[in-house]
C-alpha cells in the first residue's frame, strides 16, 4: 500500500473527527461575528476635473494625479476630521476619549483612494448605524467639494460627485458568512493535520461510532501500510 493510499484511508478513518472539528470551527466564528458591532458602509467616487483648458491632456491628467494623492492624505489628517464633524455637528469624542483613538478610529471610518491614471477619489465610510453612515457620508462629501481648494491648494481643479453615494443594507463588518467559510476551511485542514500528526489513534473513538473497536498506529510507519488491529469487548 502506497503512501496516498495511506493518507486516504487515514482520511477515511477520521471523517468524523473531521466533521466535528469543522463544525466547532465555524460555530465558534459565526458565535464571535454575531457578537462584534455590525458597521455599515457607503461608496462614492468623485471625479477630480482640471478647468485650464490651456493645459495638455497629459499635464492636467498628471495634475488631477498630484491632487488625488494629497487628497488621500488630506482625508486622514486631524483638519479634514475637524472640518467634517463640524459639518456634521459632531465632536471629536465621536471617534474616542484621546486624539490617538480618534485618528486611529476616523481612519478605520473613512478609507479614501485613487484610481489609477483616472483622476478619480473612491471614498469608503462605515459607522455603527445607518443613519450616522448616512449623516457622515454626506458630511465628508460636502467638505471635499465644498473646501477641496483649501486641502490639495490647486485653484484650477475642482471635484465632482459623479457615482453613489451607495448605501448598504447589510453591514460590511463583519461578514458573517465569510468568517464561517474560512473558519470552516481552517477547521478541515487542521483537522486532517491532526490526523496525520497523531496517527490512527486519533481518530479511535470516532471511528464508525463503535466505542468497542480500537485501532493501533501502524506498525512500521504509514509508508508501509501495515496496520494491526485489535478489537476490544466493551
Amino acid at each position: 500500500m502506497d503512501n496516498k493510499e495511506v493518507n486516504l484511508r487515514m482520511i477515511a478513518h477520521g471523517w468524523r473527527m473531521i466533521l466535528v472539528f469543522v463544525a466547532v470551527f465555524s460555530a465558534v466564528a459565526f458565535f464571535v461575528s454575531t457578537i462584534i458591532p455590525a458597521q455599515y458602509g457607503s461608496e462614492t467616487q468623485i471625479l477630480i476635473l482640471q478647468k485650464n483648458i490651456n493645459a495638455d491632456a497629459y499635464q492636467a491628467s498628471k495634475s488631477s494625479e498630484f491632487a488625488g494623492a494629497v487628497l488621500t492624505r488630506v482625508v486622514g489628517s486631524s483638519d479634514f476630521m475637524g472640518g467634517v464633524l463640524q459639518r456634521a455637528g459632531e465632536n471629536f469624542s465621536k471617534y474616542g476619549g484621546t486624539p490617538e483613538d480618534q485618528m486611529k478610529n476616523w481612519n478605520k471610518a473613512v478609507n479614501v483612494s485613487t484610481s489609477a491614471n483616472a483622476g478619480i477619489l473612491n471614498l469608503e465610510i462605515s459607522d455603527l448605524s445607518k443613519k450616522e453612515d448616512r449623516k457622515m457620508t454626506e458630511a465628508v462629501i460636502g467638505e471635499l467639494i465644498d473646501n477641496g481648494v483649501k486641502y490639495h491648494g490647486n485653484e484650477n481643479i475642482t471635484l465632482k460627485k459623479i457615482g453613489g453615494p451607495v448605501y448598504f443594507d447589510n453591514p460590511v463588518f463583519p461578514v458573517i458568512w465569510l468568517n464561517v467559510l474560512i473558519a470552516a476551511v481552517a477547521g478541515l485542514f487542521f483537522s486532517i493535520g491532526l490526523v496525520f500528526v497523531l496517527g490512527e489513534r486519533t481518530v479511535e473513538w470516532f471511528v464508525a461510532g463503535r466505542s468497542h473497536q480500537r485501532y493501533i498506529e501502524p506498525v512500521s510507519g504509514f509508508a508501509s501500510g501495515t496496520f494491526e488491529y485489535k478489537r476490544e469487548n466493551s
